[in-house]
């Protein structure tokens, strides 16, 4: 079984559900790449047995670019013959930033490494979220896993086939009613514009919203006979959701340098999308002061 795989997936918590009997019966080494800090993948994986690393572009012992070849630096430096599973989330922001070749070198470079190591690495991807071109090339090189159980098939549709994940199956109140901490916020893969329609922006509206943000700027999308002009309008909102995801996880990380009343306020203005950007930069400027 050694080398790559491509198990889909549609949130980090249906990955590890799926991965969880992997997980428990290595014998050897486990990482785990992903776009959670450590403080919200111990959710899902046990810190004494698993290495973690935060792809981000915020710089920390612990973190790695998302880029390809950072990425691939990392494994290359990393990946041992004591090691039997790897675990790499974030393809497509790695598509995304890279480009779709370099993506594909990488993955060509670290099939070879997985083969000569022994080891297994795994992507968790949702086909939706690349070209018909790149996933068949991806899935070329990486042999597709079917590890849902009947619960995860009963619970954890796809975007394509149901309205939610796992991780936004409760529902949460707005952004005054429960500290954003509390919640899980996760970046959901992108949905392309090749596709995209209407019940696919609506059920990912949804998921969103029991995230807890407010989306009345991306609600004229569901009534725009324009599929292009809703699309441009659910990429606008989606680059603020990332950023302000981004930044509450700033938030926590550096809880002790924010008074409680800054806090609120900052979680407030994500939570809501009020002004991310300007929001993000004064969060910076407020933390470089301290």
């Amino acid at each position: 079984m050694a080398g790559l795989h491509a198990l889909e997936s549609s949130s980090p918590a249906s990955t590890y559900e799926a991965l969880g009997p992997m997980i428990d019966g290595a014998t050897g080494g486990i990482a785990c790449y992903s776009r959670l800090p450590a403080r919200q993948l111990l959710r899902y994986v046990p810190s004494n047995t698993v290495s973690m690393w935060w792809i981000s572009d915020h710089e920390s012992p612990q973190t790695v670019p998302p880029t390809a070849i950072d990425l691939q630096r990392h494994l290359t430096q990393h990946i041992t013959d004591a090691m039997d599973l790897v675990v790499v989330e974030g393809l497509d922001w790695l598509v995304t930033r890279s480009g779709s070749e370099e993506t594909l070198a990488m993955l060509q470079s670290l099939d070879a490494l997985a083969r000569s190591s022994n080891i297994d690495i795994i992507f968790p991807v949702d086909g939706l979220s690349f070209s018909t071109t790149f996933w068949n090339r991806l899935t070329s090189l990486a042999t597709k896993m079917d590890l849902t159980s009947t619960r995860l098939n009963e619970t954890v549709p796809s975007v394509a086939e149901g309205p939610l994940d796992p991780t936004t199956a409760n529902q949460h109140p707005g952004p005054n009613e429960e500290s954003a901490k509390d919640r899980m916020l996760v970046h959901l893969v992108n949905l392309p514009k090749v596709g995209f329609n209407h019940a696919l922006l609506a059920k990912r509206m949804l998921q969103w919203k029991r995230m807890g943000f407010d989306l009345s700027a991306l609600e004229p999308a569901l009534v725009l006979s324009d599929v292009s002009q809703s699309h441009a309008i659910y990429e606008m909102v989606e680059s603020d959701i990332v950023l302000a995801i981004d930044c509450i996880r700033l938030i926590e990380a550096n809880h002790g340098k924010l008074s409680a009343t800054e806090r609120e306020m900052f979680n407030y203005r994500m939570m809501a999308l009020n002004n991310v950007s300007d929001a993000a930069a004064e969060l910076e400027t407020v933390l470089s002061a301290r």
